[in-house]
């Protein structure tokens, strides 16, 4: 298959332009006068087929970036709640984003949207830009005819995501930065300056104290087998890596993780966030309850939790309520299935899954806040500690010399 950029008139005379999909030119025209458009100009796109556009859009940076897919959600929902069609808002958004690859990845699907593929069935052919949640939420707009809402929900819920992932990365880089500054101060004084200062111990000719000597016994392990032991971290890291992607492996780590005192709590509250905010999304857009849990079980990283709702989904198919599912589970918070009971009784449980995604999301930021404010602190009494004790073995010889020659 090939694309063609055409332009064309109706029979009212009007001009369009666009793009089609077709393995000819000869074909592409035949499908330009199927749909009561006279062809007057007919030139192959600079894509290729649509093969090869989607393996360069692979090639081009794998995923599309996240703020890219928030903007283009954002602009295609204010476009079509505007009563764009479809196929205009897409070419329109996608030409906004010159050098970036999701101006092809939209290009792409407003050709098969023209071809008459649904909108979410386009969507699903770029799993590069939007996953299976993305594409449900669509599907069930269109089946809702609440298209336009459920992609400004969609891009709330992405922008959301932008702000959490903001604050995690602004609280956690000094931390990070600051543990980095103190390995290198111990390594450096490990490796350069004790080993210097230590010749100088040989002419003492007296015992050396226990600090002084452990330090010394330290020193020599890390000059000789501080790279060793740097390559069996990093080795250790990525067969962790490996072993958690196994479910097993993976569900006791989660399990252990939940359990916590505070990184649990943290965990726990930005999963269920996350799931609530994705909740509030599928149902507002009239998907029903039981699709609804299957599909925003994706969202979850923590695989307990993730099977959790898998436990609750199967209670919701015999009959029982959302909120009594998720309660029986005991891993979510208490405030979800409470506000969820209540969003149930009142005919508006997407309202309350939102509202308990707020509040979560406010929790998490809140508890992440005191986390990171007690850690830094730590870090620097352990780095002024370890300093100390090494400034100290240095010392200790010299201060023992003096009082023996007095």
């Amino acid at each position: 298959m090939e694309a063609y950029d055409y332009a064309a008139i109706d029979a009212k005379g009007t001009r369009h332009r666009g793009t089609v999909m077709a393995s000819s030119s000869r074909d592409a025209r035949d499908m330009l006068r199927s749909r009561a458009l006279t062809p007057i100009d007919l030139n192959r796109s600079r894509k290729k087929s649509a093969k090869t556009s989607d393996a360069s859009n692979n090639r081009l940076s794998g995923r599309v970036k996240l703020k890219d897919l928030t903007r283009a959600t954002r602009q295609l929902a204010i476009l079509i709640n505007a009563s764009t069609p479809v196929e205009d808002a897409l070419r329109v958004t996608g030409m906004q984003f010159e050098g970036s690859p999701m101006r092809d990845v939209l290009l792409s699907v407003r050709s098969q949207v023209m071809e008459g593929l649904k909108l979410s069935d386009a969507l699903r052919s770029q799993p590069q830009a939007f996953d299976d949640l993305y594409v449900a939420m669509v599907a069930s707009g269109e089946t809702s005819g609440r298209l336009a809402s459920v992609l400004e929900r969609l891009a709330d819920d992405l922008e959301a995501a932008q702000a959490i992932r903001r604050k995690i990365l602004g609280a956690t880089i000094y931390p990070i930065v600051l543990s980095c500054v103190a390995i290198g101060v111990i390594t450096l004084m490990m490796v350069f300056i004790v080993p210097k200062v230590v010749t100088q111990f040989d002419s003492f000719g007296q015992e050396l104290p226990s600090l002084t000597k452990f330090t010394i016994a330290l020193s020599e392990a890390f000059k000789k087998y501080g790279l060793l032991a740097a390559g069996l971290f990093t080795v250790f890291i990525i067969a962790m890596k490996f072993i958690l992607a196994r479910p097993k492996p993976r569900y006791i780590w989660d399990s252990w993780i939940l359990k916590l005192p505070l990184l649990g709590a943290i965990s726990r509250d930005l999963n269920a966030a996350r799931f609530s905010r994705t909740m509030a999304g599928l149902i507002s857009a009239g998907t029903p309850a039981l699709t609804a849990l299957e599909t925003s079980r994706h969202t979850l990283k923590n695989s307990v939790m993730r099977e959790a709702i898998i436990e609750a989904a199967a209670r919701v198919r015999e009959g029982a309520p959302i909120s009594r599912a998720m309660e029986k589970t005991n891993v979510f918070p208490r405030l979800v299935t409470h506000m969820v009971s209540g969003g149930e009784a009142s005919g508006d449980t997407g309202e309350m899954f939102s509202r308990s995604a707020d509040y979560l999301e406010n929790e998490f930021e809140a508890k992440s806040s005191v986390f990171l404010t007690l850690l830094e602190p730590l870090i620097i009494i352990l780095l002024a500690g370890v300093v100390l004790l090494i400034v100290a073995a240095i010392f200790l010889p010299i201060l023992q010399l003096n009082t023996a020659a007095f």
